[in-house]
């Protein structure tokens, strides 16, 4: 099978989009599929290697400068009708997403899309002139949604959300974006004590993984990290990831006087993200954004308890017996803290959330079975439109 992928954001990216499609098409790949994957270019100075690539001309987000805006028109939109696409999967609404419907469209092909992004969490990054209002961002997805043949949902609360947008029920299809378990199994290579000296050898690692924004609600974590240290001392706090807000996160960690136990790594490479995971002691988190919360489920993978705000996507993997994490239903420092100090100080219970995280992530989230499900939805869409 031709599959053609349409994104605004890829690897060397680092976002749960990014990751979720390199995992993608390596696995088809594996399979004996060919995935063409159409993106922005990066950078002028970054040269990509990866086969089956093609890049437009992008200019960065004003607003957000890790973003790209791709200029959807390229010589490059000729070669497309060589490639003998079967079918064709945007994975955004904006300009590949577009891109990605014009080409479905002239090559009279079946276009699936994924619904990665709560759109409507992020408009705080326009200024307050571009910024529109929510219900007409959710007006703009639902449009959107009904102009695919079929939508991609990564958990049922994502689905009964885009229904209460006016999608209907039988236009979307639920498949979890999976996780690549066989990478948690490589030998740690980044030592974090040896690279932060700051954590003993004796101290327990409370981990953040994602970007430093507001609407992950990080400057609550560090709240409630302040709290837990006040409980227990051993204790470290490690944020991985860059964006607009780690200014703020730093002063606020000085403000707090916990500037020396509170570790920000910066955005990482993937293989020492998960290095870090299999370190760290507990995952915690707190953003109310999540379509998924792949961070969640790579955590659990590498055997680490969650202790995490149940909403969203988060919701629909907590919420199911078994998981290996504790929810939180709210937004409150407290419920937080006391769970954190539970898993610190409870062996046995630790002990057991960390088994069953692993065997939750191997039994319902391989990136195999994700996959499986894509080329399955992929194949019935085909033969409808024969």
């Amino acid at each position: 099978m031709n599959v053609g992928m349409f994104s605004d954001t890829y690897i060397p990216q680092k976002n749960g989009v990014a990751t979720a499609l390199k995992l993608y098409k390596d696995e088809m790949e594996r399979l004996g599929h060919n995935v063409f994957l159409f993106v922005p270019k990066y950078d002028i100075k970054y040269s990509r290697q990866e086969k089956n690539v093609f890049e437009f001309p992008a200019v960065k987000f004003p607003f957000e400068k890790e973003q790209r805006v791709a200029i959807p028109f390229s010589w490059k939109m000729f070669k497309i009708k060589d490639l003998n696409l079967d079918i064709v999967h945007s994975h955004d609404p904006f300009s590949m997403g577009i891109l990605a419907m014009s080409v479905s469209k002239s090559l009279k092909l079946k276009h699936i899309g994924t619904h990665h992004t709560m759109y409507e969490y992020y408009l705080h990054y326009l200024p307050p002139i571009m910024r529109p209002p929510v219900e007409l961002t959710q007006k703009l997805i639902k449009n959107w949604c009904l102009k695919l043949d079929r939508v991609i949902a990564p958990t049922n609360n994502i689905k009964n959300t885009l229904i209460e947008y006016g999608v209907p029920s039988y236009h979307i299809e639920v498949i979890p974006t999976g996780i690549d378990i066989s990478s948690f199994d490589k030998p740690i290579t980044w030592d974090l004590r040896k690279e932060y000296p700051s954590i003993k050898e004796g101290d327990r690692i409370l981990l953040f993984v994602g970007r430093l924004g507001k609407e992950k609600n990080i400057d609550f974590l560090i709240r409630v990290f302040s709290k837990v240290l006040l409980e227990e001392k051993n204790v470290k706090f490690v944020i991985i990831g860059g964006g607009p807000e780690k200014e703020n996160l730093e002063l606020l960690a000085e403000e707090l006087k916990i500037k020396e136990n509170v570790i920000f790594t910066d955005a990482q490479p993937r293989e020492r993200v998960i290095d870090a995971y299999k370190q760290s002691d507990i995952f915690i988190f707190a953003s109310y954004t999540e379509t998924q919360g792949l961070v969640i489920l790579e955590a659990m993978s590498a055997g680490k308890p969650v202790v995490a705000l149940g909403k969203l996507g988060v919701y629909d993997i907590l919420s199911q017996e078994d998981a290996g994490g504790i929810m939180i239903e709210e937004l409150n420092e407290d419920d937080f803290v006391n769970e954190i100090l539970r898993l610190l100080r409870d062996n046995i219970l630790y002990e057991n959330l960390a088994k069953k995280a692993k065997s939750f992530v191997q039994n319902h989230f391989s990136i195999e079975a994700c996959v499986e499900s894509i080329l399955d939805l992929y194949k019935k869409e085909i033969i409808s439109n024969e």
